[in-house]
């Protein structure tokens, strides 16, 4: 019969039987992109195999093809926070401070006019950034470090260009929001720096006279990058003086436009009554003026430091000459103070 292939053929007494089937079809082949699943058997009374049934599925991509598709997947994925392994080796026995003081983001300065270097937001951005990177890379690894923040980190509070209590006209090169997310994202990558090199780290943001009100934005914005990772933790206290022990030390900050440097070791003594007694060396750090001092009052040790950024026509017109510079400084728990590393800004 057509379409039918003779399996058997047995002559006997009666004459000859023919048996038939349907001829055998094309040899099977998987679909692309499929692969078996499973196998079904129809056989006879006796157990001998009489058909089958093939089933397929679409198959699991390759090695290969899976990279591709994930690499596509996550093309233009940007982290929110980041992941920063902690160091191998670090010296529990140390605490370093980094001072981040007088950034004053968004100033303006033209350099004919003030007779010094050109200066905007995009020329800070690059700065800041190599000289952090340079501090963090000569400061010794100390299981410990705290970022310092004493203020004026914005050149402007406001959309205004003007200081917020004396209301000074200021030279700003941009709008105050992109100068706020500049200063931001240069406190987050400075921070990563720092916590890729000290096993806990504590941020620390005190407000100036330029910065008052964006100080707490700057908390906040560093408290939610960092809010999964313990080894980072950011203070959000209000008030404008900080105070660490650590060991024998007595450690203080604040931006310096308010309290007098006369008066600040007694502030401590009121302030901290407890660590006062239990330390042996005490240390204030403070901005504001923009240059380097050093006084030591009843055997505390008060400075304050330098700004890293070029000077706008305001301070260069009244002739201040300080340099520019960025600073950390180590502590020992039982030593005391023990060096600190500064990275000049030409």
């Amino acid at each position: 019969m057509p379409g039918f292939e003779v399996t058997r053929l047995q002559t006997g007494p009666r004459g000859t039987t023919i048996e038939q089937r349907p001829e055998k079809g094309e040899v099977f082949e998987v679909p692309e992109g499929h692969r078996i699943k499973g196998v079904s058997a129809f056989i006879d009374p006796d157990g001998r195999l009489r058909g089958q049934w093939v089933k397929t599925r679409e198959g699991e991509p390759s090695p290969e093809r899976t990279a591709e598709i994930i690499q596509a997947a996550f093309e233009k994925f940007e982290p929110k926070a980041p992941t920063v392994l902690p160091p191998r080796d670090n010296d529990s026995d140390r605490l370093t401070t980094y001072i981040f003081c007088d950034w004053h983001g968004g100033l303006f300065a033209y350099g004919k006019e003030t007779g010094g270097p050109d200066w905007d937001l995009s020329i800070a951005r690059q700065t800041l950034s190599a000289a952090v990177k340079e501090t963090v890379e000569t400061s010794p690894p100390s299981g410990r470090a705290i970022i310092l923040g004493l203020g004026d980190l914005l050149h402007a509070d406001n959309g205004r260009n003007q200081t917020e209590r004396s209301g000074n006209v200021l030279d700003v090169d941009t709008r105050y929001s992109k100068c706020l997310e500049t200063v931001c994202d240069l406190m987050a990558e400075s921070s990563e720096l720092i916590a890729s090199k000290h096993n806990h780290v504590e941020a620390v943001f005190k407000p100036g006279n330029h910065d008052e009100n964006s100080t707490v934005g700057i908390r906040q914005a560093l408290r939610m990058y960092w809010r999964q990772n313990e080894r980072v933790t950011v203070d959000t206290s209000p008030d404008a003086f900080y105070w660490r022990r650590f060991g024998v030390n007595l450690i203080g900050g604040t931006h310096g436009d308010k309290a007098k440097i006369p008066d600040l070791p007694m502030i401590m003594a009121n302030r901290r009554k407890e660590d006062w007694g239990a330390t042996t060396t005490r240390h204030i750090h403070t901005g504001h003026i923009h240059h380097d001092t050093l006084r030591e009052i009843g055997g505390v040790h008060v400075y304050s430091h330098r700004a890293p950024v070029a000077q706008d026509v305001y301070h260069a017109w009244h002739g201040y000459l300080s340099g520019r510079s960025m600073k950390s400084y180590t502590y020992h728990v039982d030593k005391g103070a023990r060096g600190h590393s500064e990275v000049e800004i030409s």
